[in-house]
């Protein structure tokens, strides 16, 4: 793990760098080679913000709070 490495991206197969400084970080936390873009993965870490947002707050609705 001592040079950068080129990932196809799954969502948009755009090409990214994954850097030999994430490459070790990933594997520190035990975490597999990311499949998804910064760009994507931020776009689905918003989409599931968002549905847990909305699910807290149709349950306040639920609740009449």
């Amino acid at each position: 793990m001592n040079t950068y490495k080129k990932i196809k991206c799954e969502q948009c197969s755009n090409v990214f760098v994954w850097s030999v400084e994430e490459q070790e970080l990933y594997a520190k936390r035990g975490l597999i080679e990311p499949k998804y873009c910064p760009i994507c993965r931020g776009i689905i870490e918003a989409r599931l913000k968002d549905k847990a947002r909305e699910k807290y707050e149709s349950n306040l609705v639920a609740q009449g709070i």
